[in-house]
């Protein structure tokens, strides 16, 4: 496995981890634990996602909007490359 590939399967993973503890704090938001991981999980995905942005370029469309220069956004490879 790539240094891209890895840090893009420790993305997903946090991603997926976020997602879930929102759903869960949807039905159970005084959950201070919860909302504590929610947090967690969130820091630690924009960290890796500003991380993989550096490293190998805009992970959506959106990230690339800050790039003055030029829209790297169509250069290869793509995320899902």
């Amino acid at each position: 496995m790539t240094e891209r590939q890895h840090l893009l399967k420790k993305l997903m993973a946090e991603r997926f981890a976020a997602i879930e503890t929102s759903l869960f704090l949807d039905t159970h938001p005084n959950d201070k634990k919860a909302l504590e991981a929610m947090r967690k999980y969130v820091a630690c995905y924009k960290e890796l996602r500003d991380e993989y942005e550096k490293k190998f370029g805009p992970l959506t469309a959106f990230s690339d909007v800050g790039n003055e220069n030029t829209w790297t956004w169509i250069n290869d490879p793509w995320p899902w490359d």
